[in-house]
């Protein structure tokens, strides 16, 4: 994690860190002038050294600061200070696509169609300013709790009207190959129709709950992308609508001509899908699995096409396949590579995230880098890789440093002070240490708010330590001494001494209505504002009276107290026979005195 002054540019006061990504760590902050809650991404220092990746991060923010959607994460500041560069946006509370992805494996049809929806809805607003994202992927895709869908992340964005903003040896990561375009694969100009393939990309992930195309290689996924026809989504799972496949495929067209022709006809199908009307733009027939070629290449008329149509074909192959061929070298040149300067041999960086650290740091140094080592709290196994800087698939040189974030045995206490203790405490818990309250006085916070915290914000700690948190409450006041009253004057009492009253009936031999006990027990030291539980008597509860008449006199007496009752007894001797018992039998309640004579 990103070393970050407490206060950026005198005015954004970090809190808490909130998220990484490929380039840059995230932290929630409170923008002291406007008084409001923002996030603030800042590039990692290592980027930071790199003018290709902080020209990326400046474009980042002044692309995204031109588009005011409400499905584009905004942005609302950039800057450097002391060598950090930060950008400054609007704080999205909720989980991104991928994590719900990768909680829920796949969506629901119609919830898939409908953030499919507003995404196309932020890519159409975004086209028609001139700029054509280039990565979108359920990582650049946020949803809010109340289900509002947001774009992020315009970092290699271009207007596609800008020849500089293509090929260039800047060494900028174009793309995610997962969900490249064919033509982006392929080095080619891009256009808002390579956001629409990506799109594609993504819905098909949402439906079926894997990528159309996997392979071993961000090349060979890249490959796939020219080459091969994605399966179609029902084949995957069987519950898929027909309509919703046909919009996935039509996005997936290999042909750009023959793809969606812009955002804004992807989210009229999604829409029309949503409300049960028949599509408008999507293809009516799917393509046939079948080789596509790199680029489409310009055919004549063979003079002697009937003489010789197998050498024809085969020129038209090779052809073919020397142009595939040349896309991907293009590909692997430009687009997987970390800078242009120098001409030092480049390696590809492999993915050793889900590795223990010594594994994967022996691979790292084997292929000639340096590792660094960062370890963070997770609830993966404690020494596993679940995340690396640069992300695999880069070309770098030798030498140079990969780090490793580390699933580690310690955590470092966020600074709770100031939260209130339901949320310190969430936060507390997820990073695998036990809270303990302790409440203190303090008429000056409100009620339950964290005053103190030990050990300390910033200390590391073993997962299971205790982390104590001093929690502000009400002054305590003792609880009057009601018993004996009547429910009414008991209950004025209590909410005249500051506190709420609550009534539990309760069995007695006190007269119905007579308070018996409170809970707190009376003088309990206790925040005013608590609700006192008043224990009032519902009466005495009658009982049967045994009949006793006819028994021998220390029988009869025996019976009546086991009964409940006491006993005056007018009989000579214990083997006396009882003739006479007042109150005869019936009911009478506990504690009535029976007069039994002999």
């Amino acid at each position: 994690m990103s070393q970050v002054a407490d206060v950026l540019a005198n005015r954004y006061t970090i809190e808490r860190p909130i998220g990484r990504g490929g380039m840059a760590d995230v932290f929630l902050a409170r923008d002291q002038q406007l008084d409001r809650r923002v996030a603030v991404k800042v590039l990692y220092p290592e980027f930071a050294r790199d003018p290709s990746f902080v020209e990326r991060f400046r474009r980042e923010a002044q692309n995204a600061a031109m588009l005011n959607h409400p499905n584009i994460v905004s942005v609302y500041d950039y800057g450097q200070e002391h060598g950090t560069y930060f950008i400054v946006m609007e704080y999205v509370e909720g989980q991104s696509l991928r994590e719900i992805l990768r909680a829920q494996g796949e969506l629901p049809p119609m919830q898939a169609a409908r953030v499919a929806s507003e995404i196309a809805a932020a890519l159409d607003f975004a086209h028609r300013h001139g700029v054509v994202h280039r990565d979108i992927k359920p990582g650049n895709v946020l949803l809010t709790p109340q289900g509002q869908v947001k774009v992020t992340d315009f970092g290699i964005a271009a207007n596609p009207t800008d020849a500089a903003s293509g090929l260039t040896a800047t060494g900028a990561v174009i793309g995610t190959a997962t969900y490249f375009s064919p033509e982006q694969a392929q080095g080619y100009q891009v256009d808002g129709r390579s956001d629409v393939y990506a799109l594609g990309v993504v819905l098909y992930e949402m439906v079926t709950g894997r990528p159309p195309f996997t392979a071993e290689s961000p090349v060979a996924v890249a490959m796939k992308h020219v080459r091969e026809q994605p399966i179609p989504p029902s084949r995957l799972v069987h519950d898929v609508p027909p309509d919703l496949e046909r919009i996935i495929l039509t996005a997936l067209s290999k042909d750009i001509v023959t793809r969606y022709q812009s955002a804004a006809e992807v989210r009229a199908d999604l829409i029309n899908f949503g409300r049960g009307r028949p599509l408008r733009s999507a293809a009516t027939t799917v393509a046939a699995p079948a080789t596509v070629a790199a680029a489409p290449l310009t055919q004549r008329e063979p003079v002697w096409q009937e003489e010789r149509p197998r050498r024809w074909g085969t020129i038209i192959a090779t052809l073919t396949g020397l142009a595939l061929l040349l896309g991907v070298i293009i590909y692997a040149l430009f687009f997987l590579q970390d800078d242009g300067g120098g001409s030092a041999e480049k390696i590809e960086v492999p993915n050793v995230v889900g590795q223990q650290f010594d594994a994967a740091a022996a691979q790292l140094e084997e292929l000639g880098f340096r590792v660094a080592r960062e370890d963070q709290f997770d609830p993966a196994p404690v020494g596993q890789v679940i995340d690396q800087r640069p992300e695999s698939g880069l070309l770098l040189e030798e030498g140079r440093t990969v780090t490793l974030i580390v699933s580690g045995a310690q955590v470092t206490l966020p600074d709770v002070v100031g939260r209130t203790f339901d949320e310190a405490n969430a936060e507390l818990t997820r990073l695998q240490v036990t809270v303990e309250r302790v409440d203190q006085e303090a008429p000056d916070q409100a009620p339950g708010t964290v005053l103190a915290m030990n050990p300390a914000a910033g200390t590391t700690v073993d997962r299971g330590s205790t982390v104590q948190l001093t929690v502000a409450v009400e002054p305590l006041v003792p609880v009057p001494d009601v018993r004996g009253q009547d429910q009414a004057a008991a209950q004025t009492i209590l909410q005249n001494a500051g506190f709420q009253v609550s009534v539990a009936p309760v069995p007695s031999n006190q007269p119905a209505g007579t308070v018996v006990n409170t809970d707190p027990a009376p003088g309990t030291p206790t925040p005013k504002g608590s609700t006192i539980t008043v224990q009032v008597s519902e009466g005495p509860q009658s009982v049967a009276i045994p009949n006793v008449i006819g028994q021998q006199a220390q029988t009869a007496a025996n019976t009546l107290t086991s009964a409940g009752f006491s006993v005056l007894l007018s009989c000579a001797a214990p083997t006396d026979i009882v003739t006479t018992q007042n109150p005869a039998a019936g009911e009478a309640p506990p504690g009535t005195q029976i007069a039994v004579g002999c």
